[in-house]
């Protein structure tokens, strides 16, 4: 009874160590690829590869959507804003949102977070916190809204940085691992 017994868990343990090599792929850690770094080719398909950094410029679809990080700008004039931090450093995050379903499609709201350290970074990165550093509505802004299939949906979106911030990684979709952008800070 023993000797069965081992025998069931073996196997047992095998199966898992076969099944866990076929989920990557049957690479070992050390073989499998490193992230992609965002280059000037655009990309089509955001959901098939979760280690592809997407740039300003690129097209990530997810979900029906297409998002596009059309600049980032630093907001140099801080009288603009209402509930300035000092110390840290603001920036306008420029998006455009295409619908490329058959239906209509709402975008997220935020649209972008930024991830430090592979996590969402809720101290300094939800954009619908640093919505109030306006306090009012102002022009251009990106508000959530129903978007027609081919239609689209642009606007700005303000970040709240470290100061010592050459590069961040934003995510779309705080709950969720989806499409990732990395973009240099000028």
């Amino acid at each position: 009874m023993k000797k069965t017994l081992i025998i069931f868990l073996s196997l047992v343990l095998m199966l898992t160590f076969a099944a866990c090599g076929e989920k990557n792929g049957g690479k070992s850690p050390s073989e499998s690829s490193a992230p992609t770094e965002s280059g000037n080719t655009p990309s089509s398909k955001a959901g098939a590869d979760e280690n592809k950094y997407y740039g300003i410029g690129e097209a990530a679809e997810v979900d029906g959507i297409e998002i596009t990080i059309d600049k980032i700008e630093i907001i140099d004039d801080s009288s603009i804003l209402q509930k300035y931090v000092e110390g840290s450093v603001y920036v306008k995050v420029y998006a455009t949102v295409k619908n490329i379903s058959d239906e209509i499609q709402f975008a997220k709201d935020p649209l972008l977070c930024i991830v430090r350290d592979g996590e969402y970074d809720a101290e300094l990165s939800d954009e619908s916190r640093n919505r109030d550093v306006w306090n009012f509505e102002t022009e251009g802004m990106y508000f959530e809204e129903a978007i027609d299939p081919g239609e689209t949906n642009s606007g700005w979106m303000v970040f709240q940085l470290k100061p010592d911030e050459k590069e961040i990684i934003m995510k779309y979709n705080v709950m969720y691992d989806t499409v990732k952008f990395k973009l240099p800070i000028a």
